[in-house]
């Protein structure tokens, strides 16, 4: 009984707040509809930079071959599964130039083809000369996109010698898929990030619930009735989860909206949301342990935020520190959010259409940490905010 009514009461009360509930249930969508707008309209396109100093020349059967044209043309048709050109391939006159625009990030990647490249490929086909003339990439080794721009633009080039010159590229790799039998997009990959960003979103939903009591010294009325930390904390957790899971499929909607499609169990999306929503609370709870105003919440509860946000592979991926191994599964230091483990669980669901069997370590891991990070910031709580003075 007791239970139920602090439960009517909490849910009341996040209506009341409803600028913050808004906030919560929206933040996911929002970020989904933003990131497909970006990467819709800045595909990942590289711009490549030519130096052409070949000349063309004289092949067999009277022909002519301009292999720096050529190769400019085949780096043009360098494109994506989906069809959308992988470079923009442009002219440059000099040396000079080109760094300029490398070092303004103008351009990613510059190519240089040297003087005689088509009489080497000709000689080279002919078994006249060992090997052919060195095309040189300039580049800031630094850059991500230098690295990857390279190595597209190495593959093109290794396929245009080879069927200039009738040398057979050799077959020493194979490829096998583990996802769903298609190379995803940008805004695809990014999708299971965006999904654990909405369920962190519940911290500050759930540290509010706890913090106002506190802030408006009502806390006092609590200790003083029969309703126990129990009742209050289970009551304010099940309204959270709820929030928490609404927000989770209203992200996951969204990114349905615009033609997302995952190749997993949404109820088991939704079950490891849930887990993942109850551990947050867990965190909010030590948040609120340490703050007594919702003013404190909004600030110096940023940086929790911030770090379940850059700590759990949402944003960028992290280093791999290995702790230990449980079971076959290697537990990093990143998994001590679990957060983290909600990461790695929603991506083999949604990517890789894992089953409830494949992720059950995080499953566990996730429930396992909240309950550590629940007993912890209920002892704290107790003791800062509950204990007689």
């Amino acid at each position: 009984m007791k239970l139920s009514a602090a439960l009517v009461k909490t849910f009341r009360e996040n209506l009341r707040e409803w600028k913050i509930l808004i906030l919560a249930l929206l933040f996911g969508p929002f970020f989904v509809y933003a990131m497909f707008a970006y990467f819709g309209v800045a595909a990942p396109r590289y711009t490549l930079l030519v130096i052409d100093r070949d000349n063309p020349a004289a092949a067999a059967e009277g022909r002519v071959l301009d292999a720096g044209r050529g190769l400019a043309a085949a780096w043009s048709l360098v494109a994506y599964p989906d069809g959308k050109p992988v470079f923009k391939v442009r002219a440059v006159g000099d040396m000079e130039e080109g760094k300029r625009l490398l070092k303004n990030r103008d351009a990613d990647l510059m190519v240089v083809i040297p003087p005689g490249f088509s009489r080497s490929l000709e000689e080279f086909r002919t078994r006249k000369a060992a090997s052919p003339a060195l095309l040189k990439n300039v580049g800031d080794e630094t850059s991500v996109r230098f690295m990857v721009a390279a190595a597209f633009a190495d593959y093109a080039s290794y396929a245009y010698v080879a069927a200039v010159t009738d040398t057979p590229m050799p077959e020493v790799v194979s490829f096998e898929r583990l996802g769903a039998g298609r190379s995803p997009n940008d805004f695809e990959l990014y999708v299971p990030a965006l999904l654990v960003l909405a369920v962190i979103m519940v911290m500050f939903t759930a540290a509010a619930s706890i913090i106002k009591e506190v802030d408006k010294g009502t806390i006092i009325r609590l200790k003083l009735s029969p309703l126990t930390t129990f009742d209050f904390l289970a009551a304010v957790s099940l309204n959270q989860v709820l929030i928490g899971t609404a927000a989770l499929g209203l992200t996951f909607a969204s990114a349905w909206s615009v033609g997302y499609r995952s190749q997993g169990s949404f109820p088991l999306l939704l079950l490891v949301g849930a887990a993942a929503t109850l551990s947050v609370i867990a965190i909010s709870l030590l948040v609120a342990a340490f703050l007594r105003t919702i003013f404190e919440l909004l600030t110096v509860g940023i940086f929790p935020f911030f770090i379940l946000m850059f700590f759990s592979d949402c944003m960028f991926p992290m280093p791999k520190i290995a702790l230990f191994r449980l079971a076959g599964h290697v537990f990093y230091a990143t998994d001590i959010l679990p957060t983290a483990l909600a990461t790695k669980a929603f991506n083999r669901i949604l990517n890789f259409g894992a089953g409830a069997g494949e992720v059950l370590f995080e499953l566990a891991g996730i429930l396992l940490l909240a309950a550590l990070y629940f007993a912890l910031g209920l002892w704290l709580f107790h003791r800062r905010h509950l204990r007689p003075r």
